[in-house]
């Protein structure tokens, strides 16, 4: 059945031209993949009918990272229209800075083990409706902030992120500190600052939490999208990229039935978790939303190869060298262009709405929404221009597309002989 019901998947859903599915490792042969063509393959609206993935095997999920998409068409966005002071949603959940009022959800019921995974600050809170959601809070956690803006920046360049609504919460019944004490209920500070995540829609995973790493990119056949969404990790500084920071998911509207079974017609990688972001080197993690450390580090290690900066720490995917063989630093000519028209369809003054929005100058007074506008768009100069002032016209990187078998790992600074 397992093995019919995947025939069906990859004969209605026809992966890109340029990829080269290992039929081998899921057991199809050509004729199996002939009779499969007449499957039948349903749409159903998800709020008919509420389809759930559930887990995949390792094979099929590999089959889905090969065809995912990681930057929404050009033709589908609408950034320059994109009021942030408002949010970037087309269906707002949450208006900024609203007051929501929810109900606390005890951490046996909301988490299986009861204990989220982490350490930020977080707990599920239960809405009029009946619904539960993720509250992430902290008036002294930059987390919110980081995360805020990363999320509303991709979303108005069109790549595939949460949702985060930043508002303030009253919740009656809530414990101060839930995250670390469920021991004095009602003594929440109500109407603090939190934000409010909202998935993007259903993970798919072969095991729970397993998401996926930078390191499994290669498997990504669209290797321009792959490198351009690996160097804007790189651009903002995410440095805590664990695989279970980011996903392969399915949007609900992307969900179907072949059969009795659930599957996704159209496959995205996502990015959950951009909490350390926007900052610079730190001893154990690195800074997030720290002006001065973002204003300081490097954008390109080596420009004239185009080889970006990221300081690498312990929750790292992003290294050296992915499995291919291929240098996970470097960038190809058409990801930097890729990057840069997107990146460019944002207004300095949307860019200062989204660090108002994200509450920004609350980290560092000293520095405006403004400022951190500004700065993030001399660092899109700084890939628009690797060699600065001495940047030649018509630059380009060594490679359209970085090759496989691409690193080249530096010299030994303890060998004379190098």
């Amino acid at each position: 059945m397992k093995k019919l019901f995947f025939l069906a998947v990859i004969a209605a859903i026809a992966a890109p031209a340029q990829a080269q599915i290992d039929f081998d490792s899921l057991g199809i042969t050509a004729a199996e993949l002939k009779q499969a063509a007449a499957a039948d393959v349903t749409p159903i609206k998800p709020e008919k009918v509420k389809l759930k993935l559930g887990l995949v095997s390792k094979p099929q999920r590999d089959e889905y990272v090969t065809r995912a998409a990681m930057f929404r068409p050009e033709g589908e966005l609408r950034a320059a229209a994109i009021n942030f002071k408002a949010g970037p949603y087309e269906k707002m959940k949450y208006q900024p800075e609203q007051l929501v009022t929810c109900n606390y959800v005890p951490m046996k019921e909301a988490y299986e083990g009861g204990k989220p995974n982490g350490m930020t600050r977080k707990f599920k809170c239960r809405g009029a409706d009946g619904k539960d959601f993720k509250v992430k809070y902290g008036e002294d956690n930059g987390e919110l902030m980081t995360e805020t803006a990363a999320s509303w920046i991709f979303t108005g360049i069109g790549v595939y992120a949460d949702r985060m609504y930043p508002v303030r919460v009253n919740c009656p019944d809530c414990p101060s500190d839930p995250f670390k004490s469920e021991r004095d209920p009602g003594a929440w500070k109500q109407g603090q600052i939190a934000v409010i995540e909202d998935k993007l829609g259903e993970r798919i995973e072969y095991e729970a939490n397993s998401g996926i790493g930078f390191d499994d990119f290669h498997l990504i056949q669209n290797r321009v999208e792959a490198e351009a969404l690996t160097g804007l990790a790189m651009f903002f500084g995410n440095s805590d990229n664990k695989a279970e920071n980011q996903a392969v998911g399915c949007e609900k509207k992307d969900l179907a039935l072949a059969g009795d079974q659930t599957v996704c017609r159209k496959p995205v990688v996502y990015l959950q978790d951009m909490g350390i972001a926007f900052g610079g080197r730190g001893i154990y993690h690195n800074k997030r939303m720290h002006y001065d450390k973002w204003r300081k580090e490097k954008v390109w290690d080596n420009a004239e190869a185009c080889i970006m900066r990221l300081n690498r720490t312990h929750t790292s995917s992003l290294r050296d060298v992915d499995k291919s063989g291929r240098d996970m630093h470097q960038i190809g000519e058409a990801a930097r262009q890729l990057m840069l028209s997107r990146l460019s369809l944002l207004s300095r003054e949307q860019l200062v709405d989204i660090f108002n929005a994200a509450r920004s100058p609350l980290r560092e007074p000293q520095h405006s929404a403004s400022d951190w506008a500004d700065l993030f768009l001399a660092r899109v100069d700084k890939l628009r221009r690797p060699l600065g002032d001495r940047t030649p016209a018509g630059f380009k990187c060594p490679f359209e597309v970085v090759p496989a078998n691409s690193y080249v790992a530096p010299p030994d600074p303890f060998n004379q002989y190098n």
